[in-house]
């Protein structure tokens, strides 16, 4: 006698675009009240299912209230912090001594650090207190991020600082009978030689250097650089007349000397304006899709883009 013991084929976990679910998209399109972003883009290239939860549905991850400072609070205080070094030079030449006298002045730092906190961490932004334990560690480890980024940015001078998170909504055309909101935030935005520098903070590490449009929304491949496909859509609607180049921070690199420009082929992108046609026409495939009634949200076959996702329970993943 013998048994089949095989593992029963898992089934890929979809979500059909029923009415009711094509009526939920409304919100996205020309005239509704919400917008995709380049992280919702991201979230369906890398998963249209988990896309559908978060974006479609509003689910999110539950959390619990916490003493620590999550990975978000941080880099939404580094971000408040870089803001306000800068808004004190918008549309001012930024040079050496500048960046280095304000990297000097500690005062200055402790109090842009303990406003933060209070406004993003303890909510009381009328409130801003001594740190101290757990959170004075906290503080000291932003201004080691703050002062380097400081420095890092020496390197580069002179520039003029133009904007720190620079907020756009945009109706886009996608095709004859579908048009969408996108919006986003610009970290920054810094007027160079020959044009302008945007500039995406990133709190870990990751790409700059990519070697086709193809690749940005292939999830099927491990590492997809998701970074720059982001910084891509900021610069396609910050609609510049000057030559815009992309560049990421990544903090965790900030601390070694590099050019934090994107790279294709390991060339630095000068002016974006020659790439956007073909990443445009990528971008509204991705879009239609999300559109398309005979197109269901699916979960990924790659299932490295589970690993930190909020509702890989659901799926059996």
């Amino acid at each position: 006698m013998s048994y089949d013991v095989s593992a029963p084929e898992i089934q890929t976990v979809s979500v059909q675009k029923t009415p009711d679910v094509m009526r939920k998209l409304q919100k996205f399109r020309a005239g509704g009240d919400a917008s995709l972003s380049a992280s919702l883009i991201n979230n369906y290239i890398n998963c249209p299912l988990q896309f559908y939860f978060s974006a479609v549905e509003g689910l999110s991850e539950e959390k619990e209230v916490q003493e620590s400072v999550e990975s978000d609070v941080f880099g939404t205080m580094y971000h408040a912090i870089m803001q306000q070094v800068y808004n004190r030079y918008r549309n001012k030449p930024v040079l050496p001594d500048t960046l280095n006298a304000i990297a000097g002045n500690d005062k200055y730092l402790t109090d842009l650090i303990e406003q933060s906190f209070a406004e993003h961490y303890f909510k009381q932004k009328d409130k801003p207190r001594t740190l101290s334990g757990y959170h004075f560690l906290i503080g000291e480890i932003l201004r080691d991020y703050v002062k380097q980024t400081l420095r890092f940015d020496t390197s580069f001078t002179p520039f003029e600082y133009v904007d720190s998170e620079h907020v756009f909504r945009s109706v886009h055309r996608v095709s004859g009978d579908l048009s969408v909101n996108i919006k986003g935030s610009i970290d920054r935005i810094d007027k160079v030689a020959g044009g302008l520098r945007i500039i995406d903070y990133k709190s870990g590490k990751g790409d700059l250097n990519f070697k086709s449009i193809e690749q940005l929304f292939d999830s099927t491949k491990a590492n997809r650089p998701y970074q720059i496909l982001q910084v891509f859509i900021y610069a396609l609607f910050y609609n510049s007349t000057l030559p815009v180049s992309p560049a990421i921070y990544y903090l965790r690199n900030i601390f070694r000397e590099h050019n934090p420009v994107v790279t294709f082929a390991g060339e630095p992108i000068i002016d974006i304006s020659g790439y956007l046609a073909e990443f445009t026409e990528k971008l509204n495939v991705s879009l239609q899709e999300i559109f398309d009634k005979n197109v269901p949200f699916s979960q990924t076959q790659n299932e490295k883009n589970c690993e930190w996702c909020a509702f890989k329970d659901i799926c059996r993943r």
